[in-house]
């Protein structure tokens, strides 16, 4: 098998290695590969299978190793990596390192706990004879022996103030058996949906909610790519219809990317999902990705994605490239926020790679907003993005009274700049004398 492998090494170049037979059920287009180049082994993806035409094949290097059983890579990601180092100006090495997290690159080893658990069950002669030759064997064989389940090493030898030692010679004794399991990392784990019980519960929609969700389920059933525009005022429950529409495309067997502007409203997001998704017939796991994660939370929210383990992922702008298989739905929330532009190389925006990888995974995809970008409705008047209307607050809920005031006005009567108009100061004493609380928002962080 020959295949052609984008190094991630500096430089945008397709160079051939031949895959000897030991690897070869492992490399597939989109693998993550380790080459040599030079004197040095670098890491890489496989891009085509293909052998050049210009070249001796004997004399073609080999593919040292193949760092996970599974593509990296899905073939729309692959595409979509193409597409942003022509779209933007920038190497495919720089696109792929972006879409790939480093403890991923890196073959990061998984985090693993050792188990304990009894092997071969004794009689009371052969546990009479343990105790009295090895007082201590016999008692972490008789705590073994009285649990139903594997029981975690450390916890154990803690709890009975032993060493390492004696469970050697359990286990070279073959009484006691030692297995290793896997600890997930799971982000925002602790995170409580308690107060999100209502989202857990599908709410009654609307005829403005139903028409929405009614269109977006008929591009999900005829799979194919439609991206819609959904504009809706505050509260008038654009959160319902993406999650109506989550609803669909999992039952139908695809996977979910749903993204939020900024890190901070992740845990609400994540919180709302989980809640509902627990909620539909089997249960589905949400996976959290941005770029605040540790690296270990990083690598096992990606393998549970990589591996279908996982078909839901929220997160921020980032989370566009997480390796969901067989994707079927992307979500944009607040796709107006300028917090979906990447501002280092490649300088890309989130809200666009969202739409193109949802057009060659043949998803569709939802841009939800108040307030869109001229970009989105210049579209939606092109032709090209389809408009769904959200025009009235559930359950017609009043909108909150605005009231601007004039400061210029204010220092006139005040002799300077006040920090507080005396409009203000009236409202403050009047909820203060109701016993009712006030938030100030300020226009500035510190």
């Amino acid at each position: 098998m020959i295949v052609g492998v984008h190094p991630l090494a500096g430089f945008d170049k397709l160079l051939h290695y031949r895959v000897p037979e030991t690897v070869q059920a492992r490399v597939g287009v989109g693998s993550l590969v380790r080459v040599p180049i030079r004197r040095t082994m670098a890491l890489g993806v496989v891009a085509t299978q293909e052998a050049p035409t210009d070249f001796p094949l004997e004399r073609l290097k080999v593919v040292a190793q193949a760092v996970y059983p599974f593509p990296a890579l899905t073939p729309e990601l692959l595409q979509l990596a193409r597409w942003m180092a022509r779209y933007y100006a920038c190497g495919l090495d720089q696109v792929v390192e972006t879409m790939i997290p480093k403890a991923v690159r890196q073959g990061a080893a998984l985090k693993q706990e050792k188990l304990l658990a009894v092997a071969r069950p004794l009689d009371p002669v052969e546990l009479a004879a343990l105790a009295r030759r090895a007082p201590q064997q016999a008692r972490l064989y008789q705590l073994l022996a009285a649990q139903l389940r594997p029981q975690r090493k450390a916890l154990v030898l803690a709890r009975l103030g032993l060493t390492a030692a004696v469970v050697n010679a359990l286990v070279k004794r073959g009484l006691v058996g030692e297995t290793l399991q896997r600890i997930e990392r799971v982000a925002y784990a602790d995170e409580s949906a308690a107060g999100e019980l209502v989202a857990a519960l599908p709410h009654r929609l609307n005829s403005e909610q139903q028409a929405a969700v009614d269109a977006l389920g008929a591009d999900l059933a005829a799979e194919r790519f439609a991206t819609s525009l959904l504009l809706g005022v505050t509260g008038s429950g654009k959160t319902e219809v993406y999650l109506r529409a989550i609803d669909l495309a999992l039952r139908a067997g695809g996977g979910v990317v749903f993204l939020v502007p900024e890190v901070a409203l992740t845990p609400q997001t994540v919180a709302r999902l989980r809640a509902r998704l627990a909620a539909i017939v089997g249960g589905h796991r949400c996976v959290v990705w941005h770029s605040h994660l540790s690296e270990g939370e990083r690598l096992d929210g990606w393998l549970a994605l990589a591996t279908g383990e996982a078909r839901v992922v929220v997160g921020a702008r980032s989370a566009v490239f997480a390796p969901v298989r067989n994707l079927r739905l992307v979500v944009v929330d607040e796709e107006h926020e300028p917090a979906y532009k990447q501002d280092e190389t490649p300088r890309y925006h989130g809200r666009d790679v969202a739409v193109m990888r949802a057009k060659l995974a043949g998803a569709v995809c939802v841009l939800g907003s108040a307030t869109p970008s001229l970009e989105s409705f210049t579209n939606v008047e092109r032709g090209k993005y389809r408009l769904l209307q959200l025009t009235q607050r559930v359950d017609n809920r009043q909108l909150p009274y605005i009231d601007i005031v004039d400061l210029r006005i204010e220092a006139a009567k005040q002799r300077g700049l006040p920090a507080l108009s005396g409009k203000l100061v009236r409202a403050m004493r009047e909820r203060l004398e109701r016993r009712e609380q006030t938030i100030l928002f300020l226009n500035r962080r510190g």
